[in-house]
C-alpha cells in the first residue's frame, strides 16, 4: 500500500482551529474537496457522524480517528489535523482530542483498505513513541514519513 496515493501535504492541517467535533469534521472535509476527492462534502460529513453516533472514535491519548466509508468518497484519503487548542471528542479515555486523522474511503474499497489502514494506525498509536512523534511535529513533511513508515512497515 503506498500512501502517496492515500495523502499528500495538502490533506495536512497542523494548525486547525475549529473548537467543537463538528468544525474539526467540516474543516478537515473541506481538504478533501480541494483535492477533488469527494463528490458531496455533506453527505460525507453525514457519514462520519452518523458513525460517531454508534460508537466514538476518540482512540484516547488526544488522537481521533473518525471514518467514513461512502459512495460519496471518490478516492481513499487520509486527511490529518493537528488542534490549536483540544476538542472534546467523547474519547474513551475521556481526555480533549489534539491529533485527528481522518479515513476517507470509497464504499467498494471498504473490506480492504479500510481495514488494513485502520488496522496499521490503530496498531501503531499504541506505541508511545510513535504517538508523541507524530503529535509533537510541526512540519508536514515530517507527518508524511511517519505515516509512510507505518502504513509499510511489515509489508517486505
Amino acid at each position: 500500500m503506498e500512501i502517496t496515493s492515500l495523502i499528500n501535504s495538502d490533506l495536512i492541517d497542523l494548525e486547525l482551529e475549529s473548537s467543537d467535533q463538528l468544525g474539526v469534521i467540516d474543516e478537515l472535509a473541506t481538504l478533501l474537496v480541494k483535492q477533488d476527492r469527494l463528490d458531496s462534502k455533506s453527505s460525507f460529513i453525514e457519514g462520519v457522524l452518523e458513525r460517531e453516533a454508534h460508537f466514538t472514535t476518540g482512540f484516547g491519548n488526544g488522537i481521533a480517528i473518525p471514518h467514513c466509508k461512502s459512495v460519496t468518497v471518490k478516492q481513499a484519503s487520509i486527511v490529518i489535523g493537528k488542534l490549536i487548542n483540544g476538542v472534546d471528542w467523547k474519547a474513551m479515555d475521556n481526555n480533549d482530542v489534539h491529533f485527528v486523522i481522518m479515513l476517507a474511503i470509497p464504499e467498494s474499497e471498504a473490506g480492504t483498505t479500510h481495514l488494513q489502514i485502520l488496522s496499521k494506525l490503530s496498531g501503531k498509536l499504541i506505541d508511545e513513541d510513535f504517538r508523541n512523534r507524530l503529535m509533537s511535529t510541526t512540519e508536514k513533511e515530517d507527518v508524511l514519513h511517519l505515516l509512510n513508515d507505518c502504513v509499510t512497515e511489515n509489508n517486505n
